[in-house]
Parts: structure tokens; C-alpha cells; sequence
């Protein structure tokens, strides 16, 4: 009999951690629920910030592969970003994308951080130059940064890359989007260059700031808008003049 009354009794305990395990799990359940709905914001948010975290590491590997190239006796004008489709005829250790050259891995950008949902195209140039990054422009280009742009990102990446770098946009004179700015620049010179074309013109370059202020000065990463496109561009120095 006392056998029988033990085991009722372990069979009444695990009953009762069984139900004190269901409604915790029901307790978890309803507060994710709760968060998910009140915070739709909020995943966006992170998806923005995950989306301009990759976005932001493959200039990074350029300019590593860039630097790695400078530093091998190869001279910042004779570096080139053909893909992998129009290596012929250009000397292997000027390319960037080419093994013997910079080494460098040829991709478009992910999907995830373009209007459309497509992958969009990387754009490299010296059309440029960053107020307060480098050296000041003369009329021989010397202060031609070179650049990597990528047009066509959507706003909200666009707004989290200005918000992580703490780019203030509140004196442009034009902000499409809180936090993104305007900026000044002829579309033609951003979309250039992803062929054998001589990357750095020897004619004065264009500033890269936002209209009417300065919250691009100094940045050697950001994000801005630019009208005659019709597009978020998000662009990185990869080479510092």
C-alpha cells in the first residue's frame, strides 16, 4: 500500500512540473508575440543594420586588396576594376579582381539592401573627392579619392549607415528620408567605371557633400541621395589622395 501511495504521489509531482512547464512555455510564447507585433518597427531596424553591416565589409576588402597592391610596386593609376569578363588585353597584376593582381573577390551587392529586392552594381572611380579626406584637389587630380559607390540602396539602409556613423545631415538643404542628405554631384560621375577606363581623369574633381552643408566632410563612408538619379547611393573611399 505505501508503494502504491509513493507512486501516486511522484505521478501527481511530474503532472504538476509538466503543467508549470506548458504555461511558462505559454508565458514565452505570448511575450515574443507581444514583442514581435509592438516592435514590427524594430525588425526592420535590425534588418537595416544587418543589410548595412554586409554592405559595408566588402569595400573593406577592396581597399585591403588595394593597399595590398600600392604596396607591391603597382601606382594608383594603373589600378583597375574590370570583372572577371574583360580581363583580356590589361596587365594581370594591375586588376584588381584578378589573382595575380589584388586578389580580390568580384561580387555584385546582396539583394537584401536594394530597392527591388535585386542585386545592384558596384561602381569604382576617382571622379571624386571627399572634403577633409586626403589632400586638397588641384588641377592635375591629385586629390582625387577613389571611390566605391553603390546606387539604388533602399532608404532604410541608407538612414542606418548615416545613423551608425553618426553622419549628421540636419544643415543639407534637402533630406528625401530623416538622416539621409542630398548631395551636389553630377549623376554621370558616379555611374562610371567598371571597364579599362583610366580611373583617375586629370581634370579637377567634383566635392562630395551634401547641398547646402557639410555633413559628408571628413566621412570617408556614408550615404546620400542623389536627385538627377533618383536613388540612395551608398559610397566608400577605398583609396585616400
Amino acid at each position: 500500500m505505501n508503494n502504491f501511495y509513493e507512486r501516486s504521489g511522484e505521478r501527481g509531482n511530474v503532472l504538476f512540473l509538466i503543467l508549470i512547464a506548458v504555461a511558462l512555455f505559454a508565458a514565452l510564447s505570448y511575450a515574443v508575440t507581444q514583442s514581435t507585433r509592438s516592435g514590427g518597427g524594430s525588425t526592420e531596424r535590425e534588418q537595416a543594420l544587418l543589410g548595412s553591416s554586409t554592405m559595408t565589409q566588402y569595400p573593406t576588402a577592396l581597399r585591403t586588396s588595394v593597399i595590398r597592391m600600392i604596396l607591391g610596386g603597382v601606382g594608383v593609376e594603373q589600378i583597375f576594376f574590370n570583372p572577371p569578363s574583360d580581363f583580356t588585353g590589361q596587365p594581370t597584376d594591375q586588376l584588381v579582381f584578378h589573382p595575380a593582381g589584388g586578389g580580390a573577390t568580384f561580387q555584385q551587392s546582396a539583394a537584401d539592401v536594394m530597392v527591388g529586392s535585386s542585386q545592384g552594381t558596384w561602381f569604382y572611380n576617382a571622379n571624386f573627392e571627399v572634403p577633409e579626406i586626403g589632400i586638397t584637389d588641384d588641377a592635375g587630380g591629385s586629390g582625387a579619392d577613389l571611390i566605391a559607390f553603390l546606387p539604388g540602396v533602399n532608404a532604410a539602409v541608407c538612414q542606418r549607415v548615416n545613423d551608425e556613423l553618426n553622419i549628421d545631415t540636419s544643415g543639407c538643404t534637402t533630406e528625401p528620408v530623416d538622416g539621409v542628405g542630398q548631395a551636389d554631384v553630377t549623376e554621370a560621375n558616379i555611374i562610371d567605371l567598371q571597364d579599362d577606363t583610366y580611373i583617375f581623369p586629370t581634370t579637377n574633381q567634383e566635392d562630395l557633400d551634401c547641398t547646402g552643408g557639410t555633413a559628408y566632410t571628413g566621412q570617408a563612408t556614408g550615404c546620400f541621395y542623389e536627385p538627377d538619379l533618383a536613388q540612395y547611393v551608398f559610397y566608400s573611399v577605398l583609396l585616400e589622395r
